[in-house]
């Protein structure tokens, strides 16, 4: 191998050895960074020397030998007995010569001084026959005596046939900088200097190994990864090769990362403690800090880095590549690691540094740290949080909290963990309760922290606990902080929530106050940082009063910001109103996916009283799409006693009902149902769309043959206030109408339909169409009874509703082979031809759709003509396959008057005329 970069150097010393072994003595110091290839250099100039008939003695130092006094002396005169007879010379080392010495005490004792005088004599006597080449690596290891044996060498060589090579890293170890003044000062001594290769010079090296082209496009970004080392280019090549399935790239891998670490244990090992601190602070360090880090004066320290630079490894104060650095650390024993960043800590807070940089290191010990590291993790923690790194504001809080003895900082340090927990791991809440609620009796914690306690208290089912606290707090409403205020209320909702003890719920007498404040707290939300509990009443709220469009839109964009921030409480809640939303709208394949999100993305246990709303929203989704089993076996998961005393029991109550209804279990499902009534009077929460358990009795008692019973529940469903709500009031006129004879079910069923067609509930609206479907088999209205029977199929279908698609049949099972053709020509159709078609296709008489668009029956007929002729059909049963009755997502709300006796005649509902 060619030497690359370095063929001038051995042309150098080897006019150098020509000159020593004219007679003229020569002294040769070859310098330069760990691994530059100084080691090959002297091996080349060797060979040439010994192809000149010389005696090369040979010596390599290290530092396990250092301390060892003539260590290196040893070496070259056990290399000058391998190659002589003589044996004149063993004498010299049995002399004691004591401890290896100071190599900075220029004072010699006599006996040292004769014994130096003798070995020089002896290699001189040597290089009296023939010339004399000593060669001595890493010559920055010898010990200090063999390094004064040296100096006298060159001293006496000045007209002898000798060449001294010494070759190291000699700048590297501050203490031989006597040795290397001493050497240099000579007239007769050369200094060779080994820089790191050029990316030209890297290039030469690679194409060594590898093709030239491919050295040309490896070489830039191979030398900007080496820094121009030698070994650390042929290790790059190594782990190149090893993971080549094409071109090749530069791949930092094991080989790379195991010679970058050589390099630094077979230096100095001040320049392996060095890059050590250089590992633990980072790039954003100072020459300062490293030198208190490491106890180096700041001329060794400065020394130290530069020699890790000319290396390789560093470029400034950062490693070229960070699998380098993660290794260095990696390769620190523990002890080692942990006091520097014990004291790198230290180190960064007197300076100034941020709390989170000195945070990173507190937390890398591991340790109880000292007081003044509490107020600093905290710092640190609330700007993890903010950053998004809740892990790491854990870590940060679970240290403070080790750290501090002092009550009332302990508190603090708790509640705060508790914060963080909620966002990113709320299983882990329960565990800090009891020691939170000492420091509240003890009157340890804060206003915003007793509010945070109470919250989480009552969520795990503690009611009694969380009364106690929040009643320690008096009355919030009149303090100067209006979030605290704020945040007063909202705990007191929740509370009563989670521990229900009747009367109005607060803050919602009117519902349209109710909404806008629901509005304003969600307009002022922010994920992590506004009371989650707050937020999801206000989500009900906009549920429960029919804005499922406003509620869905908050979610997607809370739940969007949740997800960014990563934020587990938020996400699984949010997942849970989401399938509340999609049961109203009867999108339940969207409702049982939203309801398992919940529920995988923060476990039942955490929860707590509040899992009877998952559970309830997925016991629901999979009755409703024929999966009784799944439903059954969410049924059968355990949830808290405490649970019974909240408003999520009712609603679990209600959707358990509604499963015993489905599997025929028509006692149990009455007792749920009755239940749940109950507990909605008495608990001030009976709303007739949260829990429309009168509905759900009413058509259970239709089918037990006690229809006046039904019209009662349904007439006192239709009177609670949100009762004339389009979905509620269409739920109950379906109920409704079940407990009438056909013809005046049918006009209820046809006020029904279209309520929930604008409330957009397709899951209730196909029930409609299935009820006007056998209502009109009952009437012998077979054509119109066909139609809504097909209408009820797709929208069964369209819902994944299967328990109501297997009790249909398919209308026709011949479909029109012109369908697709038929739905083109919708868009020729007039719009006044389009509404025209659109009432009949959702089964209106002529005479009706005339009543609706204010004009003549004749006015009707002729619009369905050129609508047939246009659409290729000539049927209005072929209308349900080309219009089918879809939801109106964001339909405009509705006035209807008051349900009076059923009767035959005509509506008196008050319509919008768009449809």
């Amino acid at each position: 191998m060619a030497l690359i970069e370095r063929e001038h150097l051995l042309t150098d010393l080897a006019g150098t050895y020509a000159t020593a072994a004219a007679g003229q003595g020569r002294v040769a110091l070859v310098d330069g960074g760990v691994a530059s290839g100084k080691t090959r250099l002297v091996n080349a100039v060797a060979e040439v020397a010994a192809g000149d008939g010389a005696l090369v003695l040979t010596a390599a130092c290290s530092v396990a030998e250092s301390m060892i006094a003539l260590g290196v002396v040893g070496q070259l005169f056990h290399s000058l007995r391998a190659q002589t007879t003589s044996t004149g010379h063993l004498p010299l080392l049995r002399r004691d010569t004591g401890p290896a010495g100071d190599p900075d005490t220029p004072a010699l004792r006599h006996a040292d001084a004769q014994l130096l005088e003798d070995v020089c004599q002896v290699l001189l006597d040597v290089a009296a026959d023939r010339p004399l080449v000593v060669l001595v690596d890493d010559v920055q290891f010898a010990d200090s005596l063999s390094l004064q044996a040296l100096l006298y060498l060159q001293r006496r060589i000045r007209f002898a046939r000798v060449l001294l090579v010494l070759s190291g890293c000699v700048g590297a170890r501050p203490e031989a900088a006597a040795f290397r003044a001493e050497l240099t000062r000579q007239p007769h001594c050369r200094h060779l200097r080994l820089l790191p290769l050029s990316p030209d010079g890297v290039g030469r090296l690679l194409a060594e190994r590898i093709r030239p082209e491919d050295a040309r496009r490896f070489a830039a970004s191979a030398h900007a990864v080496s820094g121009g080392n030698p070994m650390l280019v042929h290790a790059l090549l190594d782990d190149a090769l090893t993971g080549a399935d094409g071109e090749l790239a530069p791949t930092v891998g094991e080989s790379f990362v195991q010679a970058a670490l050589a390099c630094l244990h077979r230096s100095d090992p001040r320049l392996l403690d060095v890059a050590r601190a250089l590992a633990i602070v980072g790039p954003s360090t100072s020459a300062g800090l490293v030198t208190g880090l490491v106890g180096l004066c700041a001329a060794t320290t400065r020394q130290a880095l530069g020699a890790l630079a000319e290396a390789g490894l560093t470029e400034g104060h950062s490693y070229h590549h960070p699998a380098v650095r993660a290794a260095v650390l990696d390769d620190c024993p523990p002890p080692t690691q942990s006091g520097l960043r014990s004291r790198a800590a230290r180190l960064l807070h007197e300076e100034g540094a941020s709390a989170a940089e000195v945070a990173v290191h507190l937390v890398g010990v591991g340790e109880p740290a000292e007081s003044w590291a509490t107020p600093v993790l905290v710092a640190a923690a609330g700007e993890a949080v903010a950053g998004g790194a809740a892990r790491h504001a854990v870590d940060c809080l679970e240290l403070a909290l080790r750290s501090t003895e002092d009550g009332r900082e302990r508190a603090a340090v708790e509640a705060a963990l508790v914060r963080v927990h909620w966002r990113g791991d709320p299983e882990a809440v329960p565990r800090h309760l009891s020691s939170l609620a000492r420091a509240g009796r003890a009157g340890l914690l804060d206003e915003a922290d007793t509010l945070l306690l109470a919250r989480s208290l009552a969520w795990q089912g503690r009611y009694d606990e969380a009364a106690e606290v929040l009643s320690g707090v008096g009355d919030l409403s009149t303090h100067p902080d209006p979030d605290l205020g704020a945040d007063h209320l909202a705990t007191r909702e929740w509370l009563r929530h989670c521990h229900p003890h009747g009367g109005d719920e607060p803050g919602d007498r009117g519902p349209d106050a109710a909404v806008d404040r629901a509005e304003e707290v969600l307009q002022r939300a922010r994920p992590g940082d506004s009371l989650l509990v707050s937020v999801w009443h206000a989500l009900r709220v906009l549920i429960h009063a029919d804005h499922l469009d406003r509620a869905g839109d908050w979610c997607e964009k809370l739940a969007e910001e949740a997800e960014a921030h990563e934020i587990t409480s938020w996400r699984a809640v949010l997942a849970d109103v989401r399938a509340a939303v999609a049961l109203c709208r009867g999108d339940l394949a969207a409702a049982e996916r939203h309801a398992r999100d919940a529920l995988a993305t923060m476990p039942p246990a955490a929860w707590g009283v509040a899992v009877g709303s998952p559970f309830a929203h997925l016991v629901l989704a999979c009755t409703m799409t024929g999966q009784l089993a799944r439903a059954e076996a969410v049924l059968r998961e355990s949830t808290p006693a405490a649970m019974r005393q909240s408003l999520f029991w009712p609603q679990y109550l209600r959707a358990r009902g509604v499963y015993y209804d489905a599997v025929d279990r028509r006692h149990a499902a009455l007792a749920d149902f009755q239940t749940t009534g109950q507990l909605a009077v008495d608990w001030g929460a009976d709303h007739p769309s949260a829990l429309p358990w009168r509905v759900d009795l009413a058509r259970l008692y239709v089918r037990m043959g006690r229809p006046e019973r039904a019209r009662k529940l349904v007439t006192e469903h239709l009177a609670l206030p949100g009762g004339d709500a389009p979905r509620a009031k269409g739920m109950g006129l379906r109920a409704l109408a079940a407990a009438y004879a056909p013809k005046q079910r049918q006009v209820m069923l046809r006020e029904a339909m279209d309520l929930l067609h604008a409330s957009g509930d397709r899951h209730e609206l196909a029930h409609v169409f299935a009820d006007l479907s056998q209502t009109g088999h009952a009437l012998g209205e077979f054509g119109r009874a066909k139609m809504m029977g097909a209408h009820a199929l797709q929208l069964a279908e369209g819902c994944h509703a299967e328990l109501l698609r297997r009790k249909l049949k398919p209308s026709d099972d011949n479909l029109d082979s012109g369908v697709a053709g038929a739905r083109d020509g919708l868009a020729t159709l007039t719009d006044a031809e389009r509404r025209v078609v659109n009432l009949a296709a959702r089964g209106h008489t002529n005479r009706e759709i005339g009543d609706r668009l204010f004009i003549t029956v004749s006015t009707v007929e002729q619009h369905l003509t050129r609508a047939y002729r246009k659409l290729k059909i000539s049927t209005r049963t072929e209308l349900v396959n080309i219009d089918p009755p879809r939801g109106a997502r964001g339909a405009r709300r509705r006035r209807v008057a008051p349900v009076g006796p059923p009767s035959g005649d005509k509506e008196t509902t008050m319509r919008s005329d768009t449809t």
